[in-house]
């Protein structure tokens, strides 16, 4: 039997400490990850613990109420959320979670619980309980985006072709270089002026935010930019690191950036990278969807598969509770 208890302040250190030792969590999932956004959201997290009084497993989640109706996510400022669990327990203590999660749902007025799943490139340690204990209380697939990733150190890693190495190699020869550690003061203004004008879009984060979570996890959020002959950046990535997966998001590169194949010059040179960094499994290049997953943008993730990039689900559930 597991008993609930709502997140309050007072739990961080239990809460960071057990994502450390966790066999999925990430540092997306530690308190200064997610707190940076609180005022965004109502922070309605748990912590389940066992009939011993110990910490068993962790749910990062929000509160959302829409015409009365009160509904569970977790989470909806993050990547991904579901149960952040140890090596402790097994398929059947998952479903009993489930269960004690539920009911405490249902006696506090919530009629859905929508779980984003971890993607399982992200397990340190097989930890799927989760998806059997939401079949099994008949939860629906709401959202599945497709992301593309490369198994690094794998004797199956499709070769890069060669018309790709023939434009990474003319970007080379013009005097583009790849820099790391680049500043995302410098990055972010490309960033935001190439969404403007190609998607009439702006980051997700602002360029404060983003200075104050590589503040907080350094090790954790690296900005990787290519540069011209002149030293002007003409494309980038910001890059999450994690215990297992190097995972990409705000990629863009200017249209001399993209004329030039600096994007070819800058993913090349990362998969390079992280293939030879022997503690991680996964370079990911995100998602490629439109419409919770119901449109997929057909060319951009084929051009990821030109790198070796395969496909991994990113699901998102829903349980009705009433």
């Amino acid at each position: 039997m597991f008993t609930i208890k709502r997140y309050t302040a007072g739990d961080k250190t239990i809460w960071n400490d057990f994502v450390e030792a966790s066999k999925n969590g990430t540092f997306l999932l530690k308190r200064d990850y997610m707190d940076y956004h609180s005022d965004r959201f109502e922070d309605h997290s748990l912590l389940l613990y066992n009939d011993m009084g110990k910490i068993s497993a962790l749910l990062p989640a929000n509160e959302t109420c829409d015409n009365g109706c009160k509904q569970l996510f977790s989470h909806q400022g993050l990547t991904y959320g579901g149960l952040v669990l140890s090596t402790k327990h097994g398929a059947n203590d998952v479903l009993q979670m489930f269960d004690a999660i539920i009911s405490y749902l249902k006696g506090n007025g919530f009629s859905s619980f929508h779980y984003k799943q971890i993607p399982s490139i992200y397990h340190r340690y097989p930890s799927q309980e989760d998806e059997y204990a939401l079949w099994r209380n008949d939860a629906v697939l709401e959202v599945c985006n497709i992301s593309s990733s490369v198994a690094l150190h794998s004797e199956l890693i499709p070769r890069i072709g060669q018309g790709r190495k023939y434009r990474i190699s003319l970007c080379r020869r013009q005097n583009y270089n790849v820099v790391f550690d680049f500043p995302l003061g410098t990055y972010w203004p490309m960033l935001t002026s190439c969404l403007k004008v190609r998607y009439d879009a702006k980051p997700v984060h602002t360029l404060q935010e983003m200075e104050l979570l590589q503040e907080r996890f350094p090790d954790n959020i690296k900005c990787v930019a290519v540069t011209d002959e002149t030293g002007e950046v003409c494309a980038g990535t910001v890059v999450y690191l994690t215990k297992s997966v190097a995972h990409l998001q705000y990629s863009c590169a200017t249209q001399k950036g993209y004329d030039n194949h600096a994007v070819d010059l800058l993913y090349s040179t990362l998969r390079e990278h992280f293939n030879n960094d022997t503690t991680l499994s996964f370079f990911d290049f995100g998602t490629s969807n439109e419409e919770h997953g119901k449109v997929l943008n057909a060319h951009l993730s084929a051009y990821k598969e030109t790198f070796g990039a395969r496909g991994i689900a990113y699901k998102q559930w829903r349980i009705d509770l009433c």
